[in-house]
């Protein structure tokens, strides 16, 4: 709901700004903005691990893909598979409806391995993302 909004921002900053700041990208101003105006109620669902919030994920479809926004989960949740079957059921949600999954992630994200071993391929990148596509055939 809309009240979920600062448990996301907060998730999203911690995750996010240590790799920024590698990058010499972190303006927080910017990323504030910026994820305010990504922030769509519709498309994030708050995960619950065993009675407390272990994080959240934001998927959204366009007629051609479905697009795996965000990802993030606090470090009580990480190591335990969680990340694997949210992602497992984006592929699978796609495949029901033949369409690829794109996600960008930047760089230095421990995520990529994973990504990777899942079956995405790296199909661009920038200075501060890679660019990433799984294909359900």
């Amino acid at each position: 709901s809309e009240t979920d909004f600062s448990f996301t921002q907060e998730h999203y900053l911690t995750s996010m700004k240590p790799l920024l700041i590698s990058l010499d990208a972190w303006d927080e101003a910017t990323v504030l903005a910026n994820f305010k105006n990504y922030f769509n109620v519709d498309e994030i669902r708050i995960i619950r691990v065993d009675d407390f919030d272990a994080g959240w994920i934001q998927v959204s479809e366009t007629r051609e893909a479905l697009h795996l926004d965000q990802i993030h989960l606090n470090d009580k949740a990480m190591g335990r598979g969680i990340g694997s079957v949210l992602i497992k059921a984006t592929m699978d949600d796609a495949r029901n409806k033949g369409k690829p999954v794109l996600l960008s992630l930047v760089r230095g994200n421990r995520a990529l391995g994973l990504y990777e071993r899942l079956g995405f391929r790296i199909i661009g990148d920038d200075p501060v993302k890679f660019h990433m596509r799984w294909d359900c055939d």
